[in-house]
């Protein structure tokens, strides 16, 4: 009997711990930051840029079907500054000087406009580009716990892979590096080849960047959800403007705060 009691507490605490209840209507925030210095070299002449981003995002579990979520992904305000040639640049898209702004338009197109994204449960992904302030759809495919912590140890680990048609890799490789009954974590050590073209102050671009990056994701084992990301990264290459090589290479942290 006493052996039947205690099968039956071990199966209950596994269920509690392992608990995610995701359930729709539920709604949090998700505030991205990051700080670069990018190092440009044009004619002879190097540069630094030192810049930075705030990204405030808006989440809401609009439906929960076996282990797909959908999420509604509400963008509502971008801030930061950019100092170049010794000239600081601010912006806040909650000001109206930065709203009107026409160079701003690409950025700010998306404010106020919710898109749903579409994540399975017990999967994480991290986006190929990951040298920038994470979006909100980046943050919907890493928001949700990717193990089970009732089995999962300490050292358990994975990896994946993606790529674009224009050229672009990120391989992944992921660690759980601590498990409690509060926290998981789970350290993420990514190599990626950016490959692509922009479209910047009415020029296209053409970027081909080689980077590197670790991410410690937080997640809160009772919820199931994330409590923050701390990310260190680094890129350079190319960028071709105009048919001109510009040298480029950057370095800087990013962090994602869930609230």
């Amino acid at each position: 009997m006493k052996r039947i009691v205690l099968a039956l507490v071990v199966i209950l605490l596994s269920i509690v711990v392992n608990a995610q209840p995701i359930n729709a209507g539920k709604k949090f925030q998700a505030i991205a930051a990051v700080k670069t210095n990018t190092t440009v070299n044009q004619m002879g002449t190097e540069m630094e840029i030192p810049a930075n981003g705030t990204i405030n995002t808006d989440f809401e579990v609009k439906s929960v079907s076996g282990k797909t979520v959908v999420f509604i992904v509400t963008l509502k305000r971008i801030s930061g500054g950019v100092t170049l040639m010794g000239n600081e640049q601010n912006f806040d898209s909650a000001d109206s000087a930065t709203a009107a702004n026409p160079q701003l338009a690409e950025a700010l197109k998306d404010i106020n406009k919710p898109k749903e994204v579409t994540v399975e449960s017990g999967s994480i992904a991290l986006p190929i580009d990951i040298s920038g302030t994470p979006s909100g759809e980046d943050i919907a495919h890493y928001l949700l716990i990717p193990v089970n912590t009732a089995t999962v140890k300490e050292g358990f680990a994975w990896s994946d892979s993606s790529s674009t048609t224009e050229g672009s890799k990120s391989v992944n490789n992921y660690t759980v590096t601590k498990v409690s009954k509060e926290e998981l974590v789970v350290t993420a050590i990514n190599n990626n080849k950016t490959i692509t073209t922009k479209q910047q102050m009415g020029m296209e671009v053409k970027v081909n960047m080689d980077g590197a990056s670790t991410s410690v994701l937080t997640y809160d084992v009772a919820s199931g959800i994330l409590k923050n990301v701390a990310t260190t990264f680094s890129a350079s290459g190319n960028n071709e403007v105009m048919g001109n090589q510009i040298p480029v290479s950057t370095k800087g942290t990013a962090t994602v705060t869930i609230k």
